[in-house]
């Protein structure tokens, strides 16, 4: 009875010593190689999904890229916000500026949704790496990987979404307008009569404003397909 104790006693102290091997190095060299091969090395700015296979070979650092992969997110949605509102503030008319006028307002609502869980994805980010201690070899890859994935693309839909917003400010003006003289305006599909001159030559400033937005815009779209293709 006391062997078989002393038996259990070294399978369950074989056991102990088994749970401790450290697989910090190995998770290590496989988040490294992850980054610089699946998020640096590619010409997509997408952070690919981890399987379960993949999370478990990255071990705790795992958290870290779930880190990068949330500000991704935030990112790809503002660009889709962005491509939307740019689709829509193509106007041939103020026919068609009329009946996009919900739609342009949810635009802008979207825009600045986007843009608020962009600052807060970023900012829960900086804070989070403000508390890693990544050891030497992991910290300018990981540099590099956020400044690809984060940094550049927030910057530059910084920039996108002030241009979206003031022409669509614009835009949201003349509808306004239009609504408000309905009774002096008379649109049709390619053309609208105006009764009142003085109603006419502010329709007229609003539209020289709004018109005054087409190359920056134009520019802009050409801008956000080359930061990522949609």
């Amino acid at each position: 009875m006391r062997i078989a104790f002393q038996f259990i006693s070294i399978v369950l102290l074989s056991m102990a010593i088994a749970g401790c091997v450290n697989k910090e190095p190995e998770q290590r060299a496989a988040f490294i190689a992850w980054l610089q091969t699946q998020v640096i090395d590619t010409a997509d700015r997408r952070v690919p999904a981890l399987d379960e296979t993949q999370r478990d070979a990255l071990g705790d650092y795992a958290d870290q890229y779930a880190v990068l992969s949330a500000v991704d997110n935030a990112v790809q949605q503002q660009m889709q916000n962005l491509a939307n509102a740019f689709e829509h503030e193509e106007l041939a008319s103020l026919a068609q500026l009329q009946a996009r006028h919900q739609t342009l307002l949810a635009d802008r609502q979207a825009l600045a949704a986007g843009q608020e869980a962009l600052r807060q994805a970023q900012a829960h980010a900086q804070s989070e790496r403000a508390e890693w201690e990544q050891p030497a070899d992991l910290q300018p890859v990981y540099t590099k990987a956020y400044d690809k994935i984060a940094t550049q693309p927030v910057g530059v839909l910084d920039e996108l979404t002030a241009i979206a917003l003031a022409s669509l400010d614009d835009a949201l003006r003349v509808a306004d307008f239009l609504t408000k003289h309905a009774d002096q305006i008379t649109i049709e599909a390619d053309s609208a009569a105006v009764r009142d001159p003085s109603v006419q030559r502010e329709l007229n400033q609003l539209l020289d404003t709004l018109n005054s937005h087409a190359a920056a815009v134009e520019q802009a779209q050409a801008r956000l397909q080359t930061l990522q293709p949609l």
